[in-house]
């Protein structure tokens, strides 16, 4: 049986439309207090498939029209019959809640439960259908926005509004509406009289209801602020109190029933229930007036970190952020590289320059300052509550040298504008050392501290975690009234008298200060006075690469849905032409079967499948006869059927045109005729071509090495990689590369290891030829069984090794599970990157399992074998994989050789982000772009670096394969 996966949407066909009726400019205004009529224009009967932006435009209900009679365009309601018994279950339902929760908790809804009832009896269902937006242009320019009319509909216009309705635990009120006020202004003006109200410091959550429908829940406590939105006219805002008796899910609930209403209006039943009296115009003014709390600004510390100045913080950024900080402050010049794969993880590695110490001596390194590399990480305990702090740990330099190594516990508090913290440090955080340390309890050991900085670089230290006397340190951030800037002070638990390569720093003051300016949403820079006598600067440039991605403006204009299809032949040669324009996608069969097309797509590389499926699906729905009901699309890998994906052409089609309801469609579900269609017969070839025999293509390669005794090394190659297809699934690759320039000539630290140089010898390497052979090499792709692939190769598979080799790989479609088994035998490669090779040989081979947990995003791979130097171990990777195919990871390799062998660095280990390369250019561009840290390149653990590997060719398994989309800059 094939395995499909059956890209489907649910849609709302509709076959009717209004037809404009006029409005009566006497009516008398919208909203009065305690009145539940609401004076609107009238919807005429339908007209068969008229658009919602047709029936605007014909009844000329446009924005300056409608303005100009005094009507109110955002609050129209659009009313659906097919909506009204959905929205009738929905009142029933919110009602059951109000009442079973007042019975199981009669204490803490007192005062609630009555009015609120008697508001959501009193509002009747409607029928909205809601609207992302009222006015035409924008409906005609979004289509997949502009529903099609049914009999029945029939929809209303308000007067413009002049209040707006706050909904809350303390009552009900009709505040006037003041252009450019806050929510939580309005808020504090209804219940300014009330302890719990009073400046809105209880009021942690509240929920905005604009008369559009549009429900935007926001946080306004002093301790949880974000930036403010403002109401439209005829807003509703529902603020419950902190200790309400009602859960926060009822409350949304609440709001999301008021979304079906339109413009608010206090019901006489509500406001009679618990009506409350607004503010005076000059208390309403006074608090309009004032700075709204905003968004809490984040910032990094001189170590890169989220912090102050030299301390950090519990304080993190969005889970897919990437921080690059640059900061200076003698003798220290630091580079920092920090991701945040996770919500409550921040991870990173640094290059610490002190400027005032050499790298070794002079004969070894010259004039080259000492460099110092570090990993750090930092994981949330605890979140921010009304009452209790923020609480993080963190682990400072635990993977270098251990110069700079510390531990330290913080905690946050926010009172408003102002970030309060505190934490207790150890090791260098807490090198003050004016007080114990509180682990003592648990024995004396934790009272000492060897310090033991190692030349083994890269040694995880944990007998140290926690040891030895600690100092307090913490601070305040005051976010001022010019948004731009904010204003940084801390006390430092470092004294500076026992700095690494005893370089001890004077320190005047304890108390370091500084300001952030905010050069724009991705860059800040700093300016402090630290230890009291000396400046610094911070440089901070951070993105969240989970949303990160361009226009893609060089794409072609994608067919249009609307697209009416072709009756008669089809001219596969000009639609498969069009497909390529639109995807780059090489198809070279096409094949019928019923209802079904299925396209042979070889080497379909993609951005995103889902976009290049829906490109291709347009052209197709386009150039075929009304009676092709699918698409499928059958990927052939260099020969090989790695699986297969189905649109349902109808469905498709409603996806793209009809308008969807609250992010999804409604159709019917026929994901089973995909996988029973057609099995009677077989298919029916139409269309073939042979794959291109031969493909060749020139580029510039980079290469950098940094952080040794040389300094930066670089060198820019011209390449070229060539491609012969011998057959449908044998290929020889060979690539050619020619030193343009660099200074790769200059390096000159050598290897020490004692191991087998399999890798340390890159000086050699680079030194070598200018001209050089970086890849030769003959692959075979075969399948075994429907999961089951295997390859074997053979040639000069990388710089430096060269061999024999072969992998098997089972891997279920759609299956989070997959599990692979490579063996080679390889001997080294001359240094000058020829045909020449080298005594040393040997055998290597790995196991692997690469699991999708489901938890996260988190992808975990596990490899056991035998390395390049012949020692035998395990290799741990754990990645996230976010929805833009942005991938931040880790890994780690331990071996059976010790420490001592394996030389600086302990153990082979490094963090790595992987960026598509399509949120980086204005066209969809196929592959990603891998940024990769390791602290040294040692002999152990070393992998053979195999070009072709079956994971990678099997991608399109992925069960996440087509739920990768560009990030929200697209």
């Amino acid at each position: 049986m094939r395995l499909k996966h059956v890209s489907m949407a649910v849609g709302l066909l509709c076959n009717a439309a209004y037809s404009p009726a006029h409005a009566d400019a006497s009516t008398s205004p919208a909203v009065a207090a305690a009145s539940p009529v609401q004076p609107t224009v009238a919807v005429g009967s339908p007209n068969a498939g008229q658009r919602l932006s047709a029936f605007l435009r014909g009844a000329r209900w446009l924005p300056t029209v409608l303005d100009e009679q005094g009507f109110y365009l955002p609050g129209l309601v659009f009313k659906r019959q097919a909506l009204l018994q959905d929205q009738q279950l929905q009142q029933r339902q919110l009602l059951t809640s109000l009442y079973t929760q007042a019975e199981s908790n009669p204490k803490g809804t007192a005062g609630e439960s009555a009015y609120l009832t008697a508001l959501v009896k009193a509002l009747a269902p409607t029928g909205r259908l809601p609207l992302l937006s009222a006015d035409a242009d924008y409906l005609l320019a979004h289509p997949e926005l502009d529903p099609t009319l049914q009999p029945g509909d029939a929809g209303t216009v308000p007067k413009r509004p002049n209040t707006v309705v706050v909904v809350g635990s303390g009552g009900i009120c009709e505040v006037p509406y003041f252009a450019g006020v806050s929510e939580q202004t309005y808020a504090t003006a209804c219940f300014h009289g009330q302890t719990d109200y009073a400046f809105g410091k209880s009021i942690d959550t509240l929920w905005l209801v604009q008369p559009t429908g549009q429900v935007l829940k926001k946080n306004v406590g002093n301790w949880n602020a974000e930036n403010a939105e403002i109401p439209m006219p005829g807003a509703w805002i529902v603020a419950p109190w902190r200790n309400s008796g009602y859960p926060a899910q009822t409350w949304q609930n609440l709001a999301n029933y008021l979304a079906t209403q339109g413009v608010a209006t206090i019901p006489v039943e509500a406001a009679q229930a618990k009506p409350v009296v607004y503010a005076t115009q000059k208390e309403f003014a006074e608090r309009a007036a004032t700075v709204p709390l905003r968004t809490l600004p984040i910032s990094a510390n001189d170590f890169g970190f989220v912090g102050l100045i030299q301390t950090p913080t519990a304080r993190m950024r969005e889970a897919g952020n990437f921080t690059f900080t640059a900061s200076r402050v003698a003798p220290y010049t630091r580079y920092s590289f920090i991701l945040q794969p996770f919500d409550w993880m921040e991870a990173g590695f640094r290059y610490t320059r002190i400027t005032n110490r050499l790298y070794g001596p002079q004969s070894f390194s010259g004039n080259q300052t000492y460099l110092d590399k570090e990993i750090d990480l930092k994981f949330k305990l605890y979140d921010e509550t009304p009452y209790l702090p923020q609480l993080a740990v963190g682990l400072q330099d635990i993977g270098g040298t251990g110069l700079f190594s510390g531990e330290y516990v913080v905690g946050n508090k926010r009172f408003g504008n102002f970030d309060t913290s505190l934490g207790l440090g150890w090791g260098y955080l807490g090198a003050r050392g004016d007080h114990g340390n509180p682990f003592s309890l648990l024995g004396s050991k934790f009272n000492v501290r060897t310090n033991a900085a190692t030349a083994q670089g890269g040694t995880l230290s944990t007998k140290d975690f926690f040891h030895g006397r600690t100092a307090l340190f913490g601070g305040v951030q005051w976010h001022t009234p010019w948004e731009r800037w904010t204003v940084k002070a801390e006390m430092d638990g470092n004294n500076y008298a026992n700095e690494p390569l005893a370089n001890p720093q004077v320190q005047n003051s304890a108390i370091n200060y500084g300001v952030v300016y905010k050069v724009n949403s991705n860059v800040d820079f700093g300016v402090n006075v630290e230890r009291g006598n000396t400046m610094g600067f911070v440089l901070s440039i951070h993105n969240n690469l989970s949303k990160f991605n361009t226009s893609k403006v060089a794409d072609p204009k994608p067919v249009s849905p609307f697209a009416t299809p072709h009756e008669g032949p089809v001219e596969w040669p000009k639609t498969l032409q069009g497909v390529k324009e639109q995807t780059n996608w090489d198809v070279t069969q096409v094949e019928t079967r019923g209802s079904e097309v299925r396209l042979t797509v070889r080497n379909g590389a993609a951005a995103y499948y889902a976009d290049s499926l829906d490109r291709a699906s347009a052209v197709l729905n386009r150039d075929l006869p009304p009676n092709v009901g699918w698409f499928s699309f059958d990927y052939n890998q260099n020969g090989v059927n790695t699986g297969e994906h189905v649109v349902d052409r109808r469905q498709w089609v409603a996806r793209h045109t009809d308008y969807t309801l609250n992010g999804f469609t409604r159709a019917d579900n026929r994901s089973d005729l995909a996988a029973t269609e057609g099995y009677d017969f077989p298919y029916n070839t139409v269309y073939e071509k042979m794959p291109e025999r031969a493909t060749s293509k020139f580029s510039i390669g980079y290469k950098q090495i940094f952080g040794g005794a040389d300094g930066y090394l670089y060198q820019f190659n011209l390449a070229n990689d060539s491609r012969l297809n011998l057959n449908q699934s044998t290929w020889l690759d060979f690539s050619l590369a020619y030193r343009l320039l660099g200074n790769f000539d200059t390096f000159t630290q050598g290897s020490n290891s004692v191991l087998p140089h399999v890798r340390t010898d890159i000086q050699k390497y680079a030194k070598g030829s200018s001209f050089n052979i970086p890849n030769l090499q003959l692959t075979h792709l075969g399948k075994l069984s429907s999961n089951v692939f295997y390859s074997v190769y053979g040639g000069l598979f990388e710089e430096m090794f060269a061999g024999v080799g072969g992998e098997v790989l089972y891997r279920p479609f759609n299956s989070r599970f997959a599990l692979g088994v490579d063996a080679n035998s390889v001997r080294q490669r001359g240094y000058n990157e020829d045909f020449s090779l080298l005594p040393y040989h040997v055998n290597t081979g790995h196991v692997t399992a690469y699991y999708d947990t489901g938890i996260s995003d988190v992808l975990a791979k596990v490899s056991v074998g035998q390395y390049l130097a012949g020692d035998k171990g395990v290799t741990v990777d754990l990645s996230r994989v976010f929805n833009n195919g942005v991938k931040m990871g880790a890994f780690a390799t331990k071996t059976n050789v010790s420490a001592a062998q394996f030389g600086e660095g302990s153990f082979d280990k490094g963090i790595y982000v992987q960026i598509p390369f399509s949120a980086f250019f204005v066209e969809s561009i196929p592959g990603n772009a891998q940024f990769l840290w390791r602290p040294l390149t040692r002999d152990g653990g070393a992998k053979l670096n195999r070009t072709i590997q079956l994971f990678d060719q099997t991608k399109v398994r992925d069960p996440r394969a087509i739920e990768y989309r560009g990030g929200s800059g697209e």
